[in-house]
């Protein structure tokens, strides 16, 4: 952006224009609403075998998390971050 430059004076106009920055994450309240379980507790032969979000496969031991009214799990910590994102 033409206002802000990577000069001392640019750094400072632009922190005063942002805000502090704050940490992303999650509530705990809103995550210890969500189903949990782990990959091996809630596969089935016609179950997705990868994340929607970082799209790795699942392993037996994955924590996975489900949103309600959601049929998709997702990895916690992908889940964490994109509810973070959202709830901001």
């Amino acid at each position: 952006d033409d206002e802000f430059d990577d000069s001392y004076e640019g750094l400072l106009n632009l922190a005063a224009t942002l805000g502090d920055a704050k940490p992303k994450s999650t509530p705990s309240d809103i995550l210890e609403r969500l189903e949990k379980g782990t990959f091996q507790q809630w596969k089935t032969h016609e179950s997705d075998k990868r994340c929607p979000i970082c799209l790795d496969d699942y392993t037996d031991s994955d924590k996975l998390l489900k949103l309600n009214n959601c049929t998709h799990w997702l990895h916690h910590d992908c889940l964490q971050v994109c509810i973070s994102i959202l709830v901001r």
